[in-house]
């Protein structure tokens, strides 16, 4: 289109950049939230598991907002809430900063910071990455993705030097306004769809999008309809046990290397290991679900984030535990990743991909709040993290029946020139 063409620099460059950074900056509160166990211990006296429900609340408080999420960006423009969220996010972390009591913890942590302010951003941003990419989508919302791992290695370490520096108010009014700030900011960037800028998505003609015969039903289709369909079902179950199996990890890894000795800022650099080292298979396998389908991609996932807990069983010393956090986030990034890749390979591009995705979130977040809540439990019920380091990986093993009954993924044919 000759619209197009007068802009090299397609719009879709500027979307890219700004939920990159929207990404990386939400999970500050959420990806560090493994280092704020052991300070909140020390200077409380709470138990673990106690501190851990806040973890698991937040994605249960959450539910309702990430299930219409989709809808209400359609609605409303995914700009709108996304100011509202960040607003909510940064007031909850100067909040924090605050806490005496047990339940004010809650309070800001799942009700402000971790549910209703992060639901906005994990469920709008990936769907509007598709929606603004046609040619390249995989490298795209593989780049998306690697950002949400460089989130904890920034923050993790950072939280920890400054509680243990400034102490936990000072660190919390500091970040929290930071935070505030600068996702208010870039989402002024955001819009919806390149129909919104008289654009095209990138690398797309007028006559790419056609609806697959046996596709899922339009968007106009109600919930009802979606949620008939088996195959989102077997998709909302694969990474629902893939994020309990993950989440007892990232959020006890840090206490599970303290307990067995490792000064708090080298255990901190646990978890940043993991978010680092994620990078890589949230690009790679972005771009794998794209060649490959969800089959191979989520069956290498699951496995590569289950088989190395074993690591954790035997580990004492730092090292042991680094090599773990290397070979765990060289595939535990890519078990979330493939998803908005996947709905729209399976379910063709004209169906409610929003609506399909919320629903997989749910799942997804019911994942984590399990997970997260289990390894505490667990952890004061027998005195140790045995027991949550079982769960971990059977729990995760058992979505691999359901991902290799996924079909086998097949190329499109390339169009005669």
């Amino acid at each position: 289109m000759a619209h197009i063409k007068k802009y090299p620099f397609h719009y879709a460059w500027v979307i890219l950049i700004a939920a990159c950074v929207l990404n990386i900056v939400s999970r500050a509160d959420q990806g560090s939230f493994g280092v704020f166990i052991d300070p909140l211990v020390a200077q409380f006296g709470w138990k673990r598991g106690d501190i851990s429900f806040a973890y698991s609340l937040a994605f249960i408080v959450g539910l309702p907002a990430v299930m219409i999420m989709g809808w209400l960006g359609d609605r409303y423009g995914a700009r709108v809430l996304m100011l509202g969220a960040s607003a909510m996010i940064g007031v909850g972390t100067v909040l924090l900063g605050t806490v005496k009591e047990l339940w004010q913890f809650y309070l800001f942590y799942s009700l402000f910071v971790g549910s209703l302010g992060h639901a906005a951003f994990s469920v709008l941003l990936p769907v509007i990455m598709t929606k603004w990419f046609h040619k390249h989508v995989g490298v795209a919302l593989g780049i998306y993705w690697a950002g949400q791992g460089i989130g904890p290695v920034i923050f993790a370490p950072l939280f920890r030097h400054m509680i243990e520096t400034r102490g936990w108010a000072g660190t919390f009014t500091v970040i929290g306004i930071v935070v505030g700030l600068l996702l208010a900011f870039f989402s002024l960037f955001i819009v919806n769809k390149p129909e919104d800028k008289g654009l095209t998505a990138y690398g797309a003609e007028p006559d790419t999008t056609v609806k697959k015969p046996g596709s899922a039903p339009a968007k106009s289709a109600s919930l009802r309809d979606i949620l008939r369909l088996g195959m989102v079902w077997r998709l909302a179950s694969i990474h629902h046990l893939g994020c309990v199996a993950h989440a007892i990890i990232l959020a006890h890894v840090v206490s599970m290397a303290t307990f067995r000795g490792i000064p708090g800022l080298e255990a901190a650099g646990v978890l940043a290991a993991i978010a680092g080292t994620s990078v890589i298979s949230r690009f790679a396998f972005s771009v794998l679900a794209e060649k490959l389908g969800g089959r191979t991609v989520l069956t290498i996932s699951l496995l590569g984030q289950g088989v190395p807990v074993l690591i954790l069983f035997f580990a004492t010393e730092a090292w042991q535990f680094y090599l773990f956090a290397v070979m765990f986030g060289l595939c535990y990034g890519g078990e979330m990743v493939g998803f908005p890749i996947i709905n729209k390979q399976l379910f063709g591009a004209s169906a409610p991909l929003g609506s399909i995705y919320s629903v997989e979130m749910v799942a997804a977040t019911t994942g984590m709040a399990l997970g997260g809540w289990l390894g505490g439990g667990l952890f004061d019920l027998s005195g140790s993290y045995t027991w949550a380091l079982m769960a971990s990986m059977g729990i995760g093993l058992l979505g691999l029946p359901l991902a290799l009954g996924l079909p086998r993924h097949k190329v499109p044919a390339a169009k005669a020139v």
